[in-house]
């Protein structure tokens, strides 16, 4: 339906154009919502394993929380964090502080430090990049001018605009150096 509804307001003799881009951005919003789903699967079994390993109480529940809120471009890791720490917190109140409090949630925030760095410099950069096609840089540019457009919700929003707009320009506008440079990936 909303394929019909696109070509229908399409100009005259751009309709094949406008399929085409349709299916560009269909294809490479699938692939993008694909990688996401392959993040969260990665951070979920990362945090549960270890925190499992390392003892921690409600290691699913904190570790699939952290894999979703982390959706969220910068803030998400921090929540999911504070997350894994409130809930430590509050299970484990009865136990003595420094004897064995302090050592569960140092074992809670290492993994989670080393969930971000392996997030930030593996999942993302190889899982996005290849995923949407669009090289790693440009990937955090659109999330930062996402970020300063619409906050949070720009920054959630920053990556798949980015790919409907290259796919669109792609089809319509790949007569321009800038858009065949932007675009050269799309069509491998």
């Amino acid at each position: 339906l909303f394929a019909n509804i696109v070509t229908a307001l399409a100009p005259r003799g751009t309709e094949k154009d406008a399929n085409k881009a349709l299916d560009d951005i269909t294809y490479l919003l699938t692939r993008y919502f694909g990688g996401i789903v392959i993040q969260i699967s990665i951070i979920t079994f990362y945090v549960t394993g270890l925190l499992y390993l390392f003892g921690i109480s409600n290691a699913l529940l904190i570790g699939f929380f952290a894999a979703v809120i982390n959706v969220i471009p910068f803030v998400g890791p921090l929540i999911g964090a504070m997350f894994g720490v409130f809930i430590t917190l509050t299970t484990n109140i009865d136990i003595p502080f420094y004897d064995a409090l302090l050592p569960k949630l140092t074992k809670v925030i290492i993994v989670f430090a080393t969930m971000q760095l392996m997030d930030n410099l593996l999942i993302q950069p190889y899982v996005f990049s290849n995923r949407i096609k669009a090289h790693p840089l440009e990937i955090f540019l659109v999330i930062l001018v996402g970020a300063q457009i619409g906050g949070v919700l720009g920054m959630i929003l920053a990556i798949p605009s980015y790919t409907v707009i290259r796919a669109v320009a792609n089809v319509f506008f790949s007569n321009f150096k800038l858009v065949q440079r932007m675009t050269k990936n799309l069509d491998d």
